[in-house]
């Protein structure tokens, strides 16, 4: 099963559009929140099953905080992870998800990406396709693939930014 991870996209929808066309067909699609409206126009886009969460700046949705995804035989806790302390580190979520017995953690809001295990919990910022933190600026996203309850693979992969 192959997953796109992405988030902080801030109604910014062009650089969504080429990722689509980058990636091909997708099994899934996830969004860690402050898309700001657009996820009319992500369902509508895509021809996979979307899951969503609320992000500081998604005022007007009626999206979830948090929620668990079953996919593939494992269990994702989506945040958008400014509820989690994030400036100090991921450790808080960290703990909820494994409180959850997620074995995946999705989320955004530092706009900087993250791909690594933490104390056996799988944790995944796409960072941000509109405002990216991280040292080179780019926009990012993750792809994911999921096999009988295993993560087979996981990569951040980025994008040249749009000309301004």
């Amino acid at each position: 099963m192959k997953i796109l991870i992405l988030g902080d996209t801030h109604a910014q929808d062009d650089i969504f559009l080429r990722i689509l066309s980058a990636e091909g067909d997708m099994d899934v699609m996830l969004h860690t929140g402050d898309f700001e409206g657009s996820e009319f126009v992500y369902r509508e886009l895509t021809d996979c099953p979307f899951y969503y969460v609320a992000g500081n700046n998604d005022f007007f949705t009626d999206a979830p905080y948090e929620r668990i995804v079953e996919l593939c035989g494992c269990r994702i806790f989506m945040t958008h992870g400014h509820r989690y302390n994030l400036h100090a580190g991921y450790s808080d979520l960290q703990r909820e998800a494994a409180r959850r017995g997620a074995s995946i953690a999705v989320y955004g809001h530092s706009h900087e990406p993250v791909a690594e295990y933490c104390k056996g919990i799988l944790m995944l910022n796409p960072g941000s396709t509109s405002w990216p933190r991280q040292e080179n600026r780019r926009p990012s996203y993750i792809v994911l693939t999921l096999e009988d309850g295993k993560v087979i693979s996981y990569e951040i992969r980025y994008m040249e930014p749009l000309e301004q």
